[in-house]
């Protein structure tokens, strides 16, 4: 049968790239949130670059640096899970209705229903 609804399967296709985009974007965020509250608690003093930057303007120490990597990363994480989950509800909703699509065929007897697989493996003895 031929695959209908081609728009939301690439929008599905979107959703896992951004997804995936998203964490690790934060991942590298999150290490240099901490690498930058390393340096910044050398010098005792917040980098006039990362002042006006949210977040990274207020990391000083190497403590507070590994605290907001922390949740830069959670952040990041709990972006891909919902970015990743709403593309496999897409899937899933076009799985349902290929296969609701599919059994109303074979209902209006357009197609004979294929036979159910062999559990043992071996040829049945129906020729």
């Amino acid at each position: 049968m031929q695959k209908k609804f081609r728009a939301l399967r690439i929008v599905a296709l979107i959703y896992k790239v951004i997804a995936w985009i998203l964490l690790i974007g934060g991942i590298v965020g999150a290490l240099m949130t901490v690498v930058i509250g390393a340096i910044q608690g050398r010098v005792g003093q917040v980098s006039p670059m990362m002042g006006r930057v949210p977040l990274l303007g207020r990391t000083e120490g190497l403590w507070v640096g590994i605290v907001t990597g922390v949740l830069v990363l959670l952040a990041a994480l709990v972006q891909f899970v919902l970015l990743y989950a709403a593309s496999e509800v897409i899937d899933l909703a076009l799985a349902i209705e290929q296969n609701t699509r599919e059994t109303a065929y074979f209902l209006r007897g357009e197609n004979v229903v294929p036979p159910p697989p062999s559990w043992t493996g071996a040829p049945s003895a129906q020729s």
